[in-house]
């Protein structure tokens, strides 16, 4: 059992600290000797673990996808309605988006086009659940209007959320994230609430300071 354990912290370990330096300094630089000096383990360990780099890579962005959808979960079923659970998802993706490397997105693009295939198909990259848990719950909470189409509503969130990315024309062109929700997600969220959402919406905004 402690020898199962062992692996599992092992494993995980390199997951997160792999995550780390790659989004960090991009992936092409972080070669599997670099990771392993940096993490302190020999390559084999590495090896013995993931087959090649793009397996590592794979089940990197997997991690962390997991532990951002288990996180916003978490974090709609505990705060007190759903438009506090929007800010405070918001201000975790943006945490994650700020601190990522634009050499990430471009590397992911260029040198590991099939692990990249994979997660260009609709669904793969991003957690649609999430968005519709927070809709629902909003829903039932009376903060969103009960004749919103949930389906409709959820794909144009994420068609909105894209704005957002490395190789969005609006952040290219300088606009700050932060500025961008006030001017973009907020006004959308105005638009499906009912009078107690939009007071929320107001009142929840300084939890993004």
């Amino acid at each position: 059992m402690l020898k199962i354990r062992i692996e599992v912290d092992v494993k995980d370990r390199i997951l997160v600290e792999s995550g780390i330096l790659f989004g960090k300094y991009g992936i092409k630089s972080m070669t599997m000797d670099a990771l392993a000096e940096e993490l302190g383990i020999s390559k084999r360990t590495i090896y013995e673990r993931f087959k090649d780099k793009d397996t590592l890579l794979l089940e990197v962005i997997l991690y962390y996808k997991n532990q951002i959808a288990e996180e916003s979960h978490r974090l709609i079923d505990q705060s007190d309605n759903a438009i506090e659970a929007l800010f405070r998802i918001i201000k975790l993706t943006i945490g994650q988006m700020t601190r990522m490397s634009p050499a990430f997105l471009h590397d992911f693009r260029k040198y590991h086009q099939k692990v990249f295939k994979e997660f260009s198909e609709p669904g793969e990259i991003r957690d649609f659940s999430i968005t519709q848990k927070l809709l629902e719950t909003g829903v039932y909470q009376e903060v969103f209007r009960d004749d919103i189409n949930i389906d409709i509503v959820n794909q144009t969130l994420h068609t909105l959320f894209d704005l957002f990315g490395h190789n969005s024309s609006m952040v290219d062109a300088g606009f700050d994230r932060k500025e961008m929700f006030d001017h973009i997600i907020i006004p959308y969220f105005r638009g499906i609430s009912t009078k107690k959402g939009r007071k929320l919406l107001v009142d929840c905004k300084t939890l993004l300071e």
